[in-house]
C-alpha cells in the first residue's frame, strides 16, 4: 500500500518527496492480511487515510462480492475510497504508480480521481457505490478501469491519429519505458464478476445515459469535409428515462438533451451561419444517437448488466416487492429493447464567429 512521506531540508525550505512502501503477503482474507503486516511492521497499519482499493481483472473476473461485504465492515476504510479495476496485476499498478507532475503520492492518487471531472473518459466509483449496486436489485455494479501506459505511447495524447474516441481504453505500457498510471473506461461486472469494459467515448454515453455527466470534449466527423473532425465541448447533457413492461420484456426509452458549444475554427471557418448550425446539430444528433443505441445494447446483449439502473423506472410497474424480485430484472435485462431520442442546442465558443480566406 502506498504511504507519503514528508523530508526536512537543511534550509529554511521544506521538500515533499513519495517514499512508496510495498509490502505484500499471503493470506486467506483481507483482514487477516493486515494482521500478519502488522506482526513485523514498526507501525499498526491504518486504512482511514485509504484512497483507492485495487483489484487485478484476474481477480475481479473470479468475483469480488466477499472482499467488497468484507471491506465495507471495516470500521477504518472509508466508504469514498474508491473501487479499480486494473488491467495489469495490483502490484505492477503500485509499483508504477508515479507522477511526472506530483510527486506527493497522496495528493498523486487524489488527483487521478477528480481528473474524470475534466474529461467524463471515466467515473469516480466508490465502495459505497460499488457495495450498493452490488445488494440492490435495480442495476449492475461498475468500477473504474486503470491500467499502467507509457507516456510516450499514451493513446490519449494524441500520438496515435489512427484510434478514433471510442477505441480508447486504459491500455498496458511497455515494461522498459516510462511509466505513469491512466484511468479511462468503466470495468463492468454481472453481479460480482468483472465481465468487459466500456471505452472512453462509451463512458461518455454511460454518463449522458444516467444523468451523472458534467463536461467533455468530443470530436465528430466534419459534414464539410469527410477527412475532418470538429470538436464539440458539451457542458450539459439530461436524459429523460422511463421504462416499461410490455409482454414481459422492458421496453426503455431515453430522451437525451445536449447543449453544445463549437471549438473548431478554420482560416476559412463559417460553421455557424443558420444553414451549417443546423447541418452540424443534424451530425452531432446522428453521431451520439448511433453511440447511445451501440451502448445500450452492448450493456444489454454483450454484458447483460444495467449499469444504468433502468431497474429503478421499471420498479413502479409492479404492486409489490415480492413481484419485482421475482421477475428478476437483472437477467430480464438482456431481453430489453430500447427507443432512444436526441435533441442537440449549439453555439459558437464566441471567440471567432466567421473568418474569411
Amino acid at each position: 500500500m502506498p504511504t507519503s512521506a514528508k523530508e526536512q531540508s537543511s534550509g529554511s525550505e521544506s521538500s515533499e518527496s513519495s517514499s512508496s512502501v510495498i509490502n505484500t503477503v499471503e493470506c486467506n482474507s483481507f483482514d487477516i492480511g493486515v494482521s500478519l503486516l502488522n506482526s513485523y511492521l514498526s507501525k499498526k497499519v491504518n486504512m482511514t487515510h485509504c484512497k483507492y482499493l485495487i483489484f487485478s481483472e484476474e481477480l475481479a473476473a473470479k468475483g469480488i462480492g466477499n472482499y467488497i461485504y468484507s471491506l465495507k465492515n471495516n470500521v477504518e476504510i472509508r466508504p469514498t475510497c474508491n473501487i479499480l479495476i486494473s488491467k495489469c496485476s495490483a502490484n505492477y499498478f503500485l509499483e508504477n504508480s508515479k507522477s511526472v507532475i506530483d510527486e506527493v503520492a497522496a495528493k498523486y492518487f487524489s488527483l487521478e480521481t477528480s481528473s474524470e471531472k475534466n474529461t467524463s473518459y471515466t467515473e469516480a466509483v466508490t465502495l459505497k457505490d460499488f457495495f450498493c449496486d452490488l445488494s440492490d436489485t435495480f442495476g449492475s455494479p461498475y468500477a473504474i478501469l486503470g491500467s499502467v501506459n507509457d507516456l510516450e505511447s499514451n493513446n490519449v495524447s494524441g500520438t496515435d491519429s489512427s484510434l478514433n474516441d471510442q477505441e480508447y481504453t486504459a491500455k498496458e505500457s511497455d515494461e522498459n519505458n516510462q511509466k505513469n498510471i491512466e484511468n479511462l473506461g468503466l470495468a463492468i461486472f454481472k453481479e460480482d464478476k468483472l465481465i468487459g469494459e466500456l471505452s472512453g467515448l462509451e463512458t461518455i454515453i454511460h454518463l449522458i445515459l444516467s444523468n451523472n455527466f458534467q463536461n467533455a470534449t468530443v470530436n465528430i466527423p466534419s459534414p464539410f469535409n469527410d477527412s475532418n473532425f470538429i470538436s464539440l465541448y458539451i457542458y450539459s447533457a439530461k436524459s429523460k428515462n422511463s421504462a416499461q413492461i410490455l409482454n414481459g420484456t422492458p421496453y426503455i426509452k431515453c430522451n437525451v438533451n445536449l447543449q453544445m458549444k463549437l471549438l473548431t475554427s478554420s482560416q476559412s471557418a463559417n460553421y455557424m451561419t443558420t444553414e451549417n448550425k443546423k447541418l452540424i446539430e443534424e451530425y452531432a444528433n446522428s453521431y451520439f444517437l448511433a453511440h447511445i443505441n451501440n451502448y445500450l445494447y452492448k450493456t444489454s446483449k454483450e454484458f447483460q448488466s444495467d449499469i444504468c439502473k433502468f431497474g429503478k423506472y421499471a420498479v413502479k410497474h409492479f404492486l409489490t416487492w415480492n413481484s419485482w424480485t421475482e421477475y428478476d430484472w437483472s437477467n430480464k435485462y438482456q431481453d430489453a429493447f430500447f427507443k432512444a431520442d436526441i435533441q442537440s442546442n449549439l453555439s459558437s465558443s464566441y471567440l471567432i464567429m466567421e473568418t474569411n480566406e
